[in-house]
């Protein structure tokens, strides 16, 4: 009775070694993906691994955690089926960190080896442009760059296909470059155009049949710039997807449009281009109750409507700009 009892008490303890064995064998090593860029969006669902320790998936922050040995002085990150490589720490290999609370940090980007060819494909580029305008023949252009690309397969582990390939992706960039640029700036100028003209003409198009004319041709020509970046954003996206294969760069453009076309239009442009309905039928006399009452009614949704327009723009303006900046790159 005496050992029957010895055992049932002992069991406790015993469980109680094994588990506090096993928590002094591990621990949680807490890290992080930084986005070279800084767009940190892009990081959720990431799957990463700790050499022969163990794997995990990021979350919406680029955090994640896995269990190490206790005994770890050091791991090493590995990204799992990523375009991306850890530009830092150096082969993603880092110390543990005495405090378990303590968040690493690992950036990531494209490959020096992508970054480099490139760079190299931009400049192959820009000499081809340069002896261009200073009057060299096409013959002397190409035996110059030929000259060029064998030495820097010669100075480099790049491959010459390698860098055709880049030169290639970089002209046909130079050439979209600008068609895509221009009509993110036609429609951001149409739009801004559209505000003033409802801020400054709106009052007198009520009584005012040339004021009118102003405000309407303003409404069709910013809906002419719309229907434009509507109708072709997609192949925009594919473009810059094709050609400049960066998650972060066709994010930030389908963003741009996404913002454009669904915030800034549908919740706020059409909403104030139907003020020319309401202020044809106050011309026509269109209405119920008292005619100052309406136009007065009409002009406060206008302000109203006009001043988050003008918010949005400058937000509008804010992600047109990080597009061009990093599309130029």
């Amino acid at each position: 009775m005496i050992n029957i009892l010895f055992r049932f008490l002992a069991i406790p303890v015993l469980l109680f070694t094994v588990t506090s064995s096993l928590s002094q064998q591990d621990r949680r090593f807490k890290g992080r993906l930084v986005l070279l860029d800084g767009n940190q969006k892009l990081l959720k669902d990431i799957g990463v691994r700790l050499v022969d320790q163990g794997s995990g998936v990021t979350g919406t922050d680029g955090e994640f955690a896995i269990a190490i040995s206790n005994k770890a002085a050091s791991v090493t990150l590995d990204l799992v089926n990523s375009n991306w490589e850890i530009v830092y720490p150096i082969g993603g290999k880092i110390s543990v960190p005495k405090d378990t609370n303590e968040v690493v940090d690992f950036i990531v980007g494209d490959s020096p080896k992508t970054i480099l060819t490139q760079a190299l494909a931009k400049s192959n580029n820009e000499i081809k442009s340069s002896l261009s305008k200073l009057g060299v023949k096409q013959d002397g252009i190409e035996a110059a760059l030929t000259e060029f690309r064998n030495e820097i397969q010669v100075m480099s582990n790049i491959k010459l296909e390698d860098l055709k390939d880049q030169i290639d992706l970089a002209n046909k960039r130079e050439q979209f470059y600008p068609v895509l640029t221009s009509a993110i700036n036609n429609y951001i100028n149409e739009a801004k155009d559209l505000k003033d003209a409802f801020k400054f003409i709106a009052r007198h198009a009520f009584d005012d049949n040339e004021a009118l004319q102003v405000l309407t041709g303003a409404v069709n020509s910013y809906s002419a710039a719309y229907e434009d970046i509507n109708n072709k954003h997609s192949g925009y996206e594919k473009m810059v997807d094709d050609l400049w294969n960066s998650e972060s760069k066709s994010s930030e453009v389908r963003d741009f449009f996404k913002y454009a076309l669904g915030e800034l239009h549908s919740a706020n442009i059409f909403t104030l281009n139907l003020k020319i309905r309401d202020i044809n039928d106050y011309n026509r006399g269109n209405f119920k109750g008292p005619k100052k009452a309406f136009k007065e009614a009409i002009l406060r949704e206008i302000e109203s409507s006009d001043l988050q327009l003008e918010r949005r723009l400058e937000e509008l303006d804010n992600r047109a700009q990080v597009v061009i900046t990093k599309l130029a790159g």
